[in-house]
């Protein structure tokens, strides 16, 4: 224990008085951390003008999370939806889903260039605890849409399918011919 006089006032300083500043201004960090962390993934949902290419995007996404494939298929353009089938579009795709459902997906741009729109969105996906707790991750995403008889369509394969999901696309195992040594 150590004393100084101020004034004509003892005052005892401790150690442990240190110690518990340093852990109470860690708590309230962490408390700040959890709060933003909850107020960003807690905000309401932006809305757009329905038909906008911003809407479109919006309702894609949010069929997907809802697994209302019939009306994220719905929201291609008719040479996308020639090239592949619904099934063949959503069929046996699981990974990105945790995207869509743990993300939080924001508007960042809206570009015109020709005939063409593209709406550039950032989704921010909280992932598990690790050593230091939680982290974030974002990228982004750009969507082209184009209208067709006066509605907005994806005019190329949206995020996060990539294409087809075509029997003809997955390699098969090369056939093994028995050893007859």
């Amino acid at each position: 224990m150590q004393y100084c006089t101020e004034t004509g006032i003892e005052w005892k300083l401790e150690i442990r008085m240190k110690n518990y500043w340093i852990i109470g201004g860690g708590a309230t960090l962490g408390l700040l951390f959890i709060a933003s962390v909850v107020v960003t993934f807690t905000q309401d949902e932006a809305s757009f003008n329905p038909g906008s290419p911003e809407a479109v995007v919006q309702d894609y996404l949010n069929a997907l999370d809802s697994e209302d494939f019939e009306s994220a298929y719905q929201a291609l353009s008719p040479e996308l939806r020639a090239e592949c089938a619904v099934d063949e579009m959503f069929g046996g795709r699981i990974a990105w889903n945790q995207d869509v459902i743990d993300g939080r997906i924001t508007l960042e741009d809206t570009q015109e260039l020709g005939d063409t729109t593209f709406v550039t969105v950032k989704i921010a996906r909280l992932s598990g605890g690790g050593l230091f707790g939680p982290s974030e991750y974002d990228f982004e995403e750009r969507f082209a849409l184009k209208q067709f008889d006066g509605r907005w369509k994806f005019s190329q394969e949206p995020w996060p399918f990539p294409g087809c999901a075509r029997g003809d696309l997955i390699p098969t195992p090369p056939t093994r011919q028995p050893n007859n040594s």
